[in-house]
């Protein structure tokens, strides 16, 4: 044998398939106060306790029943988020339940509940007309989170004929995706859902003024119609066709040591050690990228956007080699609630004297 060593090669092959997500890392959960404000259920208790007074006296005030349309919908919206967090069928499945128990809860308030109360106004009809008017908005944004949803998979199952959802490239100095997305963020998707909510409640509310209030003596099954059917589901394709309208093709790029993200052309540079904060979900509406550091603070959101041709609205899996860079910098990772977004954080450091 040579005893003559052999020279290695310094050219590192970057793999297009990302291997799977690594294991997750359980967050510290908040102070108890802090989580409890941040649960819709809790503000729509808030709600349903101030509207209940003004719903004793037998005449449906203005704030009154704004509190009780707001506080039907965060329900609705909380229990569409956690079938969401739901993995699978599992989560399809009940959320089907759900919409079925809402609507049998829906026909329960307003067929079967007030024939057991009394006429006359009292604490008892008051609540029972609070929880009637809150089930409306409750039920119809679980209906509308199931028709969205199955729309969805309805989509995911055209897109098998497709091409596929984005993949990771070899690049020069790493690998990179490109993917269609919106550039926004989650709180500000959120606020254009209240926002659509808030729109469709004053359209119910000039219509109620103009009628002098008679459109509520109709009956819960054509006010549901009303309600939901006719100003809520234009409303809510209207603010998904706006929200789609600006999705621009984007790429994001690891490199040996630096992150890349390019938004409609426009490239951003982030290095591993100047990076503050990293989120990569990869599936669902909320598939979604947001980077901040070194002066770099974006959002972009994949889910929403649909690419022409069929291509899932999708990021691809985080590598390995990513995840290690990322961590080789200082950034320390963990899970979001549900476990479908993995976040990278950069933890200060304490001082010597704290120790």
């Amino acid at each position: 044998m040579s005893e003559h060593p052999v020279p290695r090669s310094t050219h590192h092959t970057v793999h297009s398939v990302a291997p799977p997500d690594p294991e997750p890392v359980n967050p510290e959960p908040g102070p108890l106060w802090r989580r409890i404000l941040h649960l819709p259920l809790f503000w729509a208790l808030v709600c349903g306790a101030l509207a209940v007074p003004g719903y004793i006296g037998g005449r449906l005030e203005l704030l009154p029943f704004l509190l009780t349309l707001v506080g039907g919908w965060l329900c609705g919206f909380a229990f569409v988020n956690a079938t969401l967090r739901i993995p699978g069928w599992r989560g399809l499945i009940v959320h089907v339940v759900g919409a079925v128990g809402a609507g049998l809860l829906l026909w329960l308030l307003a067929e079967g509940v007030p024939a057991l109360l009394a006429p006359k106004p009292n604490p008892a009809r008051a609540l029972l007309a609070v929880l009637q008017m809150a089930a409306v908005p409750a039920a119809g944004w679980v209906w509308l989170g199931l028709i969205s949803r199955l729309t969805a998979m309805i989509g995911a199952r055209d897109a098998a004929k497709a091409p596929q959802a984005p993949q990771w490239e070899p690049a020069e100095r790493g690998s990179i995706a490109r993917f269609r997305g919106v550039p926004l963020t989650t709180r500000a998707l959120v606020l254009w859902c209240v926002l659509t909510a808030a729109v469709v409640a004053i359209l119910v509310m000039v219509v109620v003024i103009a009628s002098g209030g008679t459109i509520l003596n109709v009956g819960p099954k054509v006010f549901l119609l009303l309600y939901v059917a006719v100003p809520g589901l234009p409303a809510y394709l209207l603010m998904s066709w706006l929200l789609r309208r600006r999705a621009v093709d984007c790429a994001v790029r690891f490199d040996a040591d630096r992150l890349r993200i390019e938004v409609d052309g426009a490239e951003q540079r982030i290095r591993y050690r100047e990076l503050e904060r990293l989120v990569w979900r990869a599936e669902g509406d909320f598939a979604r990228i947001e980077a901040r550091g070194s002066g770099v603070d974006l959002a972009i959101i994949a889910g929403i956007a649909r690419k022409p041709g069929g291509t899932p609205a999708a990021l691809p899996t985080l590598s390995r080699r990513a995840v290690r860079l990322l961590e080789d910098a200082g950034l320390t990772s963990r899970t979001l609630r549900g476990g479908r977004a993995l976040v990278f954080e950069r933890v200060p450091a304490v001082p010597a004297s704290r120790r």
